[in-house]
């Protein structure tokens, strides 16, 4: 069967090609009786735009890429329907790609994107040092970070208040009396390191001097219950621990069972993200709150300002997270 053009939609519609055009792309400058004509028209020819050939034509393919760690995280999960929720509203497509935290995969990604003509790309850069968005600098590809960024350099991004949430944490255990806390911390990007900024910065305020040996970095969140098991070994006796993230969290728990120690008994427990399994838990998870669709919907809403030229200066939008106090603490 021969494919079905727009010029088959326009003829049977009795129009011009250009007004078939305008009114299945719901352009204003057609009547409503045209446009009900022509989409009558394409639903009875079956007509599927071909938006490869319209890109080529236009210079835009109305696709954007997303780079983010994995989709497996619910964070990013949550990021991801927020850009979609924008995106999609107006029309453009989502191609998502999964960098899995190495950075050869993220740029592969990008390279990958740019073959495919994407109009803009949102990434959650995966390390600290700028290789990847030189990359897009380079290729000229409107871009915008979500979730982190890169310290120091002069960007669009749309971010957490990431020091802000060291700080709520970690103010929220010396409130219920803690002197003794522990950070278990992600070690490979921008947030890890501004939310050890927070939480340096709230001991100091209330006259406690940061231990060194109870600040542990770890890659994966499955190795924060070995991080755990070896200071506990070691003979360090947190009374509190502050973790990078909910997902470390588990860990955490596990590794104080097996010790024996009770949460919040003997170790209090804190961590960031506010995942949805996290108020499931035994006990429910004291968590800091971060926005993760309004994360993403911002950053969905900056790149598209950026393809429509209604911006020429930097967007750095920093979101407030908030205290979300349960049973761990």
């Amino acid at each position: 069967m021969a494919t079905v053009t727009i010029r088959d939609v326009a003829s049977a519609a009795g129009v011009a090609v250009s007004t078939a055009s305008r009114a299945l792309n719901n352009r204003g400058d057609v009547s409503e009786s045209t446009r009900r004509r022509v989409l009558q028209a394409a639903r009875e020819l079956d007509y599927v735009p071909n938006s490869l050939a319209r890109g080529l034509l236009s210079g835009r393919t109305r696709t954007v890429g997303v780079i983010v760690t994995t989709i497996l995280n619910p964070f990013y999960a949550a990021v991801v329907a927020g850009i979609q929720d924008v995106l999609g509203a107006k029309g453009y497509n989502v191609v998502l790609y999964n960098s899995d935290e190495d950075q050869r995969k993220e740029l592969a990604a990008v390279e990958a994107l740019i073959a495919q003509r994407v109009d803009g790309i949102i990434l959650a850069p995966v390390q600290k040092t700028p290789e990847t968005v030189e990359l897009l600098v380079n290729r000229n590809v409107p871009f915008v970070l979500v979730g982190r960024t890169i310290l120091g350099l002069d960007t669009d991004y749309v971010v957490c208040d990431d020091i802000a949430a060291g700080q709520i944490a970690t103010e929220h255990l010396i409130r219920k009396g803690h002197r003794q806390i522990m950070l278990i911390n992600s070690s490979r990007n921008s947030s890890s390191e501004l939310r050890y900024q927070g939480y340096a910065a709230a001991l100091r305020a209330n006259g406690i001097e940061v231990d060194s040996r109870l600040v542990r970095s770890v890659v994966l969140h499955t190795d924060a219950e070995r991080a755990v098991l070896q200071a506990l070994d070691e003979g360090i006796r947190p009374t509190a621990i502050f973790c990078f993230c909910d997902a470390m969290a588990l860990g955490v728990m596990r590794a104080l069972r097996a010790r024996g120690l009770r949460v919040p008994d003997d170790v209090a427990l804190v961590a960031c993200d506010n995942l949805d399994f996290t108020e499931f838990l035994e006990p429910a998870l004291t968590t800091i709150d971060v926005p993760k669709h309004e994360m993403g919907v911002k950053a969905a809403e900056v790149l598209l300002s950026k393809l429509h030229k209604h911006k020429k200066r930097t967007t750095q939008v920093v979101l407030r997270p908030s205290l979300v106090a349960r049973a761990s603490t």
